[in-house]
């Protein structure tokens, strides 16, 4: 999401319909994937996925003899965001559990996936 010069505030499924329409006039036949592509969060997930998002490249490495392997999430990029967060968390130890618990939830997928 990002806002245009005017000040619009453009979601990635604006600019998915937006290329979608442009590749129609172009002569490919085509409807945006949104029932495939978009995830709808419960509300009271919302934050805690916005959260996450953010600082799920923030992670602490280790070297496991051949190269750096993800281990853990900074916990105090968590807490400074949720901190600095533009809308009052107001559970802020519970947001901080399961953004830490998705983190863990997502390396152990990947680790699943590469064996």
């Amino acid at each position: 999401m990002f806002e245009d010069a005017d000040g619009n505030v453009i979601t990635k499924c604006d600019q998915c319909r937006q290329m979608w329409k442009e590749r129609n006039e172009r002569g490919i036949e085509g409807e945006p994937p949104c029932d495939t592509c978009r995830v709808l969060l419960d509300p009271a997930n919302e934050n805690v996925a916005k959260i996450y998002l953010t600082v799920r490249n923030q992670v602490i490495t280790r070297f496991n003899g051949q190269y750096d392997v993800p281990v853990g999430l900074d916990h105090n990029a968590v807490w400074n965001l949720i901190d600095h967060f533009p809308v009052k968390i107001e559970d802020p130890m519970e947001c901080f559990e399961r953004v830490i618990s998705t983190f863990h939830h997502f390396l152990k997928k990947d680790r699943d996936n590469e064996n």
